[in-house]
């Protein structure tokens, strides 16, 4: 069996419950973190410092997590894994906490280490840190718990991929692609977004050609690029907003064209809210069509003094009463027609991106289309893309290079590790076929819609269900949430 890496904290307790954690991103960190706590009953002060005090245990058996994760660092997985300091959170730190009842727990960090930048603080005086700054703070938050849990927990990071899963008499074998297998009694699937799948039919020699960049978080993504050259982003979200930060911050001359089949940006901050409102004690709407005039309504009435944020933050924190409503096939057809809408509200942009992409394009250094991809060839003078114009009009067009922003792969099936337990009748699809199909205490439902014992998904992978489980404040209250309410007792099958 191959050998964990060395990050391995205290020695093997007797009789542990075993849980292997698939993923060591955001939402990994996240759920040992409060698996954790909520199994200790330990108190958000004693998690401030990497010094803290160890706690009793609620449980009579210990926990011992297995994360399988093939990245050295933890806590990073794509969002936070960026050493770009111009890619920024777009909540402000505030709203970033790990521990729900503790707001500046985050900030108190990222000041006590000195990770504000210059850029960092806006006019009212909200910190939007570095990612990179804002994933060590999450790696730190998991040192802290695990020195404050002691000897009743046992850590091990294996460098590695889950492949599969299988049931056991015992509980569940998870495995890896290192060839090693691991025993398990709980496992929590918290793998985040699919990788990107390529948005129109691109040839061997042009994804081989290093002028075509479908990796935007790659090491040195953009070094190849020369600052004359004129550069096509395909997607208009924010990871756009990311590559046009990068590529701006680097002086860029070269025409920097930005294409979309709705030409949607990341939209700006207002007024932020935390009330779960958007009822107002009355029924949830009963399809999608109601659910849009509900939320058009509250615009209208709301936004000359409050604008239109509020009233999407009130729709986002009732959006789990108001999913589980809905039908599956008005729950299909809310994704299908208005999850872009949806998203670029939502998960909106921080200030500083935001005012540095709006100057770029009232400059015309950065020029916004509405127009799909049909096609990228490999050319002598360059990549030709294929442009789908409105109505369906097609248009060739020669770049230098272009960069694929267009989000991750809708198929989690396409998934090995997904795809194992689709087969073996683990799990199945949500209604909306866009992730995993989860009780509402993310516990996984198999092929014939029972719940299966043992197995959990969180996080992206569950959003389907949720209707919105993307954002990190979202995945790490419904963590503390569910763990919280149990007691420790949903890991320990009580």
């Amino acid at each position: 069996m191959t050998a964990p890496s060395s990050d391995t904290i205290a020695a093997q307790p007797a009789n542990p419950l075993r849980i292997v954690v698939v993923g060591g991103g955001f939402t990994g960190i996240a759920f040992i973190i409060h698996a954790i706590r909520a199994s200790m009953g330990g108190r958000n002060r004693e998690f401030a410092s990497e010094g803290a005090s160890p706690f009793t245990s609620k449980l009579e058996r210990r926990l011992d997590f297995a994360l399988v994760e093939p990245a050295a660092e933890l806590g990073r997985g794509i969002a936070y894994g960026t050493a770009d300091s111009l890619h920024r959170i777009n909540v402000p730190s505030d709203r970033m906490s790990l521990l729900a009842d503790d707001a500046g727990h985050a900030t108190r960090w990222l000041i006590e280490h000195d990770c504000l930048d210059p850029g960092s603080t806006d006019t009212q005086g909200h910190h939007y840190v570095s990612r990179e700054r804002y994933g060590a703070y999450v790696a730190a938050t998991l040192r802290a718990t695990l020195a404050a849990a002691g000897e009743h927990v046992r850590f091990t990071h294996w460098r590695a991929s889950a492949t599969a899963i299988r049931a056991t008499g015992a509980g569940y074998e998870v495995g890896l692609d290192t060839g090693a297998a691991l025993d398990a009694d709980r496992v929590a699937l918290c793998f985040g977004h699919a990788a990107p799948s390529l948005p129109c039919e691109v040839d061997d020699a042009t994804m081989r050609d290093p002028a075509l960049i479908a990796n935007t978080w790659a090491p040195g993504a953009f070094e190849r690029i020369p600052r004359n050259a004129s550069v096509l982003v395909v997607g208009t979200g924010l990871t756009m907003a990311d590559v046009a930060v990068s590529l701006l911050g680097r002086d860029h001359r070269g025409p920097i064209t930005a294409i979309s089949r709705r030409g949607l940006l990341a939209q700006p901050h207002g007024l932020f809210s935390d009330t779960a409102d958007f009822l107002a004690d009355g029924p949830p709407p009963a399809t999608a069509r109601a659910l849009l005039r509900m939320l058009r309504n509250r615009i209208a009435r709301e936004r000359a003094q409050l604008g239109w944020q509020p009233a999407v933050d009130a729709l986002r924190f009732d959006m789990h009463a108001i999913w589980r409503a809905l039908p599956g096939h008005e729950q299909r057809r809310a994704a299908r027609r208005l999850l872009s809408f949806w998203d670029v509200h939502r998960f909106r942009v921080a200030p500083q991106i935001h005012a540095a992409l709006q100057q770029a394009i009232a400059t015309r250094r950065i020029v916004v289309e509405t127009s799909g991809i049909a096609c990228i060839e490999h050319t002598a003078g360059g990549l030709r893309a294929t442009l789908r114009r409105p109505g369906g009009a097609l248009e060739q067009r020669v770049f230098d290079a272009i960069v694929l922003c267009t989000g991750p792969a809708k198929n989690i099936a396409e998934n090995q590790l997904v795809r194992s337990l689709l087969e073996a009748g683990l799990a199945r699809l949500d209604a909306v076929g866009i992730g995993l199909d989860v009780d509402p205490r993310s516990q996984l439902k198999d092929r014939d819609g029972n719940l299966v014992p043992g197995l959990f998904a969180f996080g992206p992978v569950t959003r389907g269900t949720f209707g919105e489980m993307t954002g990190a404040p979202d995945i790490a209250r419904h963590l503390e949430r569910i763990l919280k309410e149990s007691g420790g007792t949903l890991l320990a099958g009580e």
